[in-house]
């Protein structure tokens, strides 16, 4: 029996179409939606610093390796003179009282510290010879560096007068055996201000870690505790035809003028806008540490 062709025709397509409803439908694989942006706010250097600064090396104990390491008897009285130099050239929100105390120390001590210096002369012409001098000062000019590192200095300038409160107030045999003390609390500042920065730079990579690339900055920016400093103050230039004072050379044993009495105290400047942050915020190129160099041994008597 065969049928017509249209009959046929029309089975056929009903045929397909009872199977096309039997088949599975294909699922539509909707797009992969873009990471979502979380908001936060990035960690920033503490007291103003700049975001790419190495703290110095540990030494087994834990403690930062400094210039002043190890420093007793001579050593460290010259090590505190320095020191209290830097404190008399930069403390200007002290109101001259660093420089007042300083001079007072030179009258007081000056055959002690005198003699100190004498002492580390003989040591170093023992040890580095024709190098002395140089030697010494390179070691001079860490120590300068050290006490004159800006992000510290507010609190360095308060206990700099502290200690040279203290230090006018003892004979020649006591600020002997003061001299490593001294020393210790007037590295205390730029410990705790290191101790900070590590402590950012923990945050830093933890911040980093987490967020990765999903991220979108916004303020406040520099409005955690840490950052709760007024920044320092700028130098003042020279005059025209002057060399500006500075404390990065050899110590001289020239008195200070002192400041005069009813000279009003310099203003604080404005907190300065918080520039916004630059990712990525650590340096690929890590910085020099700090060199060390051995502290001459005493002289034999």
């Amino acid at each position: 029996m065969f049928l017509p062709r249209s009959l046929s025709s029309r089975l056929s397509l009903l045929a397909l179409t009872a199977l096309a409803a039997c088949a599975t439908p294909v699922k539509q694989v909707p797009p992969t939606p873009p990471p979502a942006v979380v908001p936060t706010v990035m960690p920033t250097p503490p007291r103003y610093s700049a975001p790419d600064m190495v703290p110095p090396d540990k030494d087994d104990a834990g403690k930062f390796i400094t210039p002043n390491r190890d420093s007793q008897g001579d050593q460290a009285l010259w090590h505190v003179r320095m020191g209290l130099n830097v404190a008399a050239l930069g403390c200007p929100e002290t109101n001259g009282q660093t420089r007042i105390l300083y001079n007072q120390m030179l009258t007081v001590h000056g055959a002690s510290l005198k003699r100190a210096n004498d002492t580390l002369e003989v040591s170093y012409q023992q040890r580095y010879g024709s190098s002395a001098i140089r030697m010494r000062e390179v070691l001079n000019t860490l120590v300068y560096n050290f006490f004159a590192l800006p992000p510290a200095q507010k609190a360095f300038c308060q206990k700099a007068v502290a200690t040279m409160t203290i230090i006018n107030g003892l004979t020649p045999e006591a600020l002997a055996a003061y001299a490593p003390k001294a020393l210790d609390e007037l590295e205390q500042p730029f410990r705790d201000f290191w101790a900070e920065y590590e402590d950012y730079l923990r945050r830093l990579e933890e911040w980093r870690k987490r967020f990765g690339a999903t991220v979108k900055l916004v303020g406040p920016v520099g409005g955690d505790d840490l950052n709760d400093h007024e920044p320092p103050a700028p130098i003042a230039p020279a005059p025209m035809g002057e060399v500006p004072a500075t404390p990065m050379q050899r110590p001289s044993d020239m008195i200070l003028p002192d400041a005069p009495a009813s000279a009003p105290a310099p203003a604080a400047p404005g907190t300065p806008s918080a520039p916004p942050p630059v990712v990525p915020t650590q340096p690929q190129v890590q910085a020099p540490k700090l060199p060390l160099q051995p502290v001459p041994a005493p002289p034999e008597s």
